[in-house]
């Protein structure tokens, strides 16, 4: 079996979203697997919201995403699914 190499990232954003949605335990354990066979740990997205907010609070949360080394989008989703879960406990 050929390992797979991976492609150059075209940004930090892409490279994120890579690191952090891969599991390379196995190919840590295992070196020969193929990143091909790595599982996907974050379900597929099925649906898009759309928000529309202030020029500065998107500035916001593209800084702070920058910090974290994460696309926005994943950030406003984290930041969303933390919300639910706080709300959830309360109700």
């Amino acid at each position: 079996m050929k390992i797979k190499t991976i492609k150059p990232f075209k940004n930090l954003e892409e490279e994120a979203r890579f690191w952090d949605t891969h599991d390379i335990s196995s190919a840590v354990k295992n070196p020969k697997i193929s990143l091909s066979k790595l599982l996907s740990m974050e379900p597929k997205k099925e649906v898009v919201v759309t928000v529309r907010i202030q020029k500065a609070v998107k500035e916001k949360i593209e800084s702070y995403a920058r910090q974290k080394g994460l696309n926005p989008a994943t950030l406003s989703r984290m930041w969303l699914i933390e919300k639910l879960h706080e709300v959830e406990k309360i109700i």
